[in-house]
């Protein structure tokens, strides 16, 4: 199997387990969506060869729509800081069950058993925005490494965002040596 066929073959299992082909921005990757009404969970997939074959891999994230179209109007481009691609997102591999999206040459490739399992990932982020934070406030672990401590800037950025939209809010940014102010 060559990258163009492993793509074709992911590509229609995670059509074939609902999810929808689209853009996040316009000229930006293709990522699959669970259809939700507030926002967008969605999966960026990759492939990175190896001498051996191929790694499946990608990450996994949320877009809060309401909250773009607000960056969009009050904090364009650079401005809207640690938001530039997506609210927060993280690599495939960092979650156990997702480490073994490998397929050596010749070798089947499993992938209904790997679309399934991108679908209950991103079914257990809930649909809407409300029930987001409330998950976020009540039990975080929930969201897995969505709420990773890491992500913790975005999170509280959100929190008061939707406390008081002021265009004077400041975004968090990501300084070239890593840290988030």
């Amino acid at each position: 199997m060559n990258v163009k066929e492993l793509r074709a073959v992911m590509d229609n299992a995670l059509r074939e387990e609902g999810l929808e082909e689209q853009r996040l921005f316009p000229k930006g990757p293709k990522v699959w969506t669970l259809p939700a009404s507030d926002i967008v969970r969605f999966f960026w997939p990759q492939v990175i060869r190896r001498p051996w074959g191929f790694i499946y891999n990608g990450a996994i994230g949320i877009e809060i729509p309401i909250l773009r179209k607000w960056l969009s109007q009050f904090k364009p481009d650079a401005e809207a800081g640690i938001f530039g691609q997506c609210f927060v997102s993280y690599v495939i591999i960092n979650e156990k069950v997702f480490r073994d999206f490998r397929v050596e040459h010749d070798k089947p490739v499993p992938p209904d058993l790997w679309a399934g399992l991108l679908k209950d990932r991103l079914d257990k982020v809930p649909p809407t925005l409300d029930a987001l934070v409330d998950i976020y406030r009540r039990n975080k672990e929930e969201l897995g490494w969505l709420a990773h401590p890491h992500e913790r800037h975005a999170w509280d950025f959100l929190l008061k965002w939707r406390e008081n939209p002021d265009p004077a809010i400041r975004v968090p940014k990501m300084l070239p040596d890593g840290r988030v102010v």
